[in-house]
């Protein structure tokens, strides 16, 4: 006998398809039941339903013979079935006894295979623990196969968007946050229940629950709020333009989109890499050794360093194009300070570290960054280069964002400036009132220019080698080596592109005028070329 098809990758990945029956099936079992069932549950029970049928088109193959068992008597010339051979047929053609120091005596058959010469044995008469013993007898079972549970986690990217797009072209179906109800069974809702909440949140000056909106807007009327009502009220809320969910996972938080940022919903173009692809291994210890240390949103995790579990406090240092935007990166050292969503950014509250005033903030996890830090940056003067602190607090929905503080100095330190359309730098004193890696320090003595340069490098679509070319004698004039850190010549880079330090220093690596020294300096020789 054949594998299943229902067994095998090529079935799931290339033949599976939804049929109308299989979602006359879900209908029906939303309708009977009244209620909702999550999409992973739907395409369980789907593949259910064809691992089923298929079952039913095989079980034929029981009918020739009786099933072997360990446990079972069996008689000479009668026919047996074998599902762990590929349901093969054999015949019994001799009996003998069998006996064994640890299980005593049985029997032991010789069956003679169709079109096989020689006699195999086979035990009977065996009624001890065996998995042949087990009283399931479907073919399933019997032959081993892998549950519709197990099925779906080997090939769920394949099916999981199949049956969502037959649930979705089929207008009975409605649809939140990947549980589905039926149309025809939600509660009525009307134009004026929007208008009530939309000036309940208003009023609320923040975000509300969904049972909280259901009792403002009066669905309850005293009666339990039950799981469909509050689909219901989601349902019609998430499809009109007046709303927005803010709430992380498990969580429905209702808020109006006319008081969210544009930065909630859309990145920034500050924080949108020219490129992301790179091979570390193309890089020498010190590159690698640099790469996990940088906190980039777009460095591989693969790349980063391990974070212990539940750690309450991780450091970062501040880059220019999250300074610029008021933002912070989401990397494998930050994530677990984050609530997030699969369906929306996520508004929480930021708390200064210096006066435990709390302020609104956005996880935007799709995007990899935290909006909401341009004035606390600006409060403090903040560089870019400073440190950062991240803390928890017993509240998953607030987060302490501090900097290390010291007694305001005058430091030199390096000021990015443009001159004739390119970007120049220089040393210069300022006042700092906060602890900084000194290899990524850089001042910007006028935003507006570089915000400017920055576009006409956009527009133009100026090759990073040619920025890097442009850039290296700038930074290495400032040091009386020559040299110039990796660190530095990434935190200068983003001033004027959004590049990961991988895709820098795979570009570092490539040329031959740009040439490592030790401990991540390097140097930069115009002179020499490719060839």
């Amino acid at each position: 006998m054949t594998q299943r098809k229902t067994q095998t990758a090529t079935y799931w990945q290339e033949q599976f398809k939804v049929s109308n029956q299989d979602v006359e099936f879900i209908y029906n079992q939303i309708l009977e039941k009244n209620l909702l069932i999550h999409l992973d549950d739907i395409a369980t029970a789907i593949i259910k339903r064809h691992c089923d049928a298929e079952e039913l088109e095989t079980r034929s193959e029981l009918q020739r013979g009786k099933v072997y068992q360990p446990k079972e008597r069996f008689a000479v010339d009668e026919k047996v079935v074998f599902p762990m051979f590929e349901f093969a047929l054999g015949t019994v053609a001799y009996t003998r006894e069998g006996n064994h120091p640890e299980y005593g005596t049985f029997t032991v058959i010789g069956v003679a295979f169709e079109n096989g010469d020689a006699t195999h044995e086979f035990v009977a008469d065996f009624d001890h623990s065996h998995p042949l013993n087990n009283e399931d007898q479907s073919l399933a079972n019997l032959q081993g196969l892998l549950p519709p549970e197990e099925l779906y986690q080997h090939y769920r990217a394949s099916i999981r968007p199949r049956v969502q797009a037959a649930l979705d072209a089929n207008a009975e179906f409605v649809e939140f946050h990947g549980q589905y109800f039926l149309r025809d069974l939600l509660a009525e809702f009307h134009e004026g229940l929007f208008n009530i909440a939309d000036a309940a949140i208003d009023i609320n000056r923040g975000p509300l629950d969904v049972d909280a909106l259901i009792e403002q807007i009066g669905l309850a009327e005293g009666a339990k709020i039950t799981d469909t009502l509050r689909f219901t009220v989601s349902y019609h809320m998430a499809n009109d333009e007046r709303f927005y969910d803010v709430g992380p996972r498990g969580k429905v938080l209702w808020y109006l989109d006319r008081l969210a940022p544009p930065e909630a919903q859309h990145p920034p173009r500050r924080l949108q890499p020219a490129e992301t692809t790179y091979d570390p291994d193309a890089f020498d210890e010190d590159l690698q050794a640099l790469l996990a240390e940088i906190d980039d949103e777009w460095t591989h995790p693969d790349d980063t360093r391990d974070v212990e579990d539940g750690v309450k406090q991780v450091t970062i240092v501040l880059n220019y194009p999250h300074w610029r935007v008021g933002t912070l990166p989401i990397t494998l050292k930050t994530q677990s300070f984050f609530l997030t969503s699969d369906y929306n950014p996520v508004l929480f509250e930021f708390v200064d570290g210096r006066t435990g005033v709390s302020f609104p903030g956005w996880v935007v996890s799709e995007h990899n960054y935290v909006f909401g830090l341009d004035e606390w940056y600006k409060k403090y003067k903040l560089p870019v280069g400073a440190y950062i602190d991240i803390k928890r607090t017993n509240n998953p929905m607030q987060v302490i964002v501090d900097y290390r503080a010291i007694r305001s100095q005058r430091d030199w330190i390096r000021v990015g400036a443009v001159v004739n359309n390119a970007l120049t730098f220089q040393m210069n004193t300022a006042a700092l009132s906060c602890k900084y890696d000194e290899l990524m320090i850089i001042g910007d003595s006028n935003v507006a220019e570089v915000d400017n340069l920055w576009m006409r490098i956009q527009e133009r679509k100026l090759p990073l080698y040619n920025i890097l070319r442009q850039l290296m004698p700038e930074l290495s004039k400032l040091n009386p080596q020559s040299t110039v850190h990796a660190k530095t010549i990434y935190s200068a880079i983003n001033l004027m592109l959004r590049v990961p330090p991988g895709v820098i220093f795979q570009e570092l690596s490539m040329h031959r005028c740009f040439i490592p020294m030790r401990h991540g300096y390097w140097t930069f020789d115009p002179n020499l070329n490719d060839d």
